[in-house]
């Protein structure tokens, strides 16, 4: 399946890429070394620095940052912390408007990402953080600042999407607006050198359900199914080796997962996710689960859901076929690249990690979690789903 815009994805990463409808990207190796001159082609000398507690130190971002030009200013916010809540947004938005910077510079994982762009949209809104995420119609105001983005991990692909996740009062929101998105993405597989197993696997893993997810939407495009089947040709052979050395330090393994990541965004850009993540919120705020890992628990359950589906219980405007197509497009590009299927994939990687492999494992009691799976599938990213899923689908799963 190709598309004219970007059926040269497979080729865009070295040098500066561009696809439609995306940031502008500073791909590859070495790419952290463009930092410089990449704030210097935006006018930006006051730079904001959001990034977490060690993941910025460990993966030797802070090296670039320390190398900037002496005409720049840098102020640093470190209070990033993993599923980032509203008073972490608060905190970041006084630091800005006590900064004025010119320029917000997210490091770090998705969490940091994220709060990078709250941060640089919140800030310039005059109603609260809190009255914007419960109610988009308050963002009113353009955001006032450059935005670059600098990952550190390979899965969230925040670096290349239009929103950000923020919990309040217990309850995830969606920030979702276009000044969200990057002006310019700086992506270096070598950022990610250091980052632990369990990491790797949970945020590769959040990568292979976004691709998966984006695939099977209900709003997806031929350019999103382009994008999604090219994210899985460079995640599968990469978590499949990753498997097989059991480790993820191969360059050609962290090479594989960052532009797959960064693809798997490119798409979930466009289509948004679907029920994986719809029910993984729950099992990562009451938990503790780790996001991808969470994600991953429902992945191989679904895609058997999926490949049952029936005109009756089918949303998505292709028809029924195509979504059992679509499963069957996966699972042949997960024989074909990892030599297993999804399911296995999956849990082989989560037991690799040390993490449960499947839903039963967690021994959930029907009462509370039916109730609160139920209410999940009610939600946006649920409706993008291409089946319906009902409380029973929930029943069975906790059974």
């Amino acid at each position: 399946m190709t598309s004219t815009p970007v059926a040269a994805v497979s080729d865009i990463w070295t040098g500066l890429a561009r696809l439609p409808g995306h940031p502008a990207a500073h791909l590859g190796r070495g790419a952290a070394a463009r930092l410089g001159a990449a704030l210097a082609g935006l006018g930006a000398e006051r730079i904001l620095v959001v990034h977490g507690r060690t993941s910025y130190q460990r993966s030797g971002a802070h090296e670039f940052v320390s190398a900037l030009p002496a005409r720049h200013t840098v102020e640093h916010f470190d209070g990033v912390r993993p599923n980032p809540d509203i008073e972490q947004i608060r905190a970041g938005i006084a630091a800005f408007r006590r900064f004025r910077p010119q320029a917000v510079l997210g490091i770090g994982g998705g969490s940091s990402l994220d709060v990078a762009k709250a941060i640089a949209v919140l800030a310039a809104q005059r109603e609260s953080p809190e009255e914007c995420l419960r109610h988009p119609g308050a963002l009113t105001e353009d955001r006032r600042c450059a935005l670059v983005l600098m990952p550190t991990t390979a899965g969230s692909g925040s670096e290349m999407t239009r929103f950000a996740t923020v919990y309040a009062d217990g309850r995830k929101h969606s920030l979702d607006v276009a000044g969200a998105r990057a002006d310019l993405v700086i992506v270096d597989q070598d950022l990610t050198a250091s980052l632990p197993l369990r990491e790797c696997v949970a945020t590769g893993l959040d990568a292979l359900s976004q691709s998966i997810e984006s695939y099977w939407s209900v709003s997806a495009t031929t350019a999103s199914r382009a994008l999604a089947l090219d994210a899985l040709d460079r995640l599968m052979p990469a978590l499949a080796r990753a498997l097989d050395t059991g480790s993820f330090t191969d360059p050609r393994v962290r090479t594989g997962m960052a532009h797959g990541a960064s693809l798997a965004g490119a798409a979930i850009d466009v289509t948004r996710t679907t029920a994986a993540h719809a029910l993984s919120y729950d099992l990562t705020m009451r938990l503790g689960l780790a996001h991808g890992t969470a994600v991953a628990l429902h992945l191989p359950w679904l895609l058997r859901r999926h490949a049952a589906v029936t005109e009756a219980d089918c949303r998505h405007p292709r028809g029924a076929a195509a979504v059992r197509d679509a499963v069957a497009v996966v699972e042949n590009r997960a024989h074909g690249h990892a030599g297993r299927g999804v399911r296995q994939l999956t849990e082989q990687l989560l037991a690799l990690a040390g993490q449960p492999t499947g839903i039963g494992e967690l021994r959930l009691p029907v009462d509370p979690w039916s109730g609160l799976m139920t209410a999940a599938l009610s939600s946006g990213r649920a409706a993008n789903n291409p089946c319906v899923l009902t409380e029973a689908d929930v029943l069975r799963l906790l059974h």
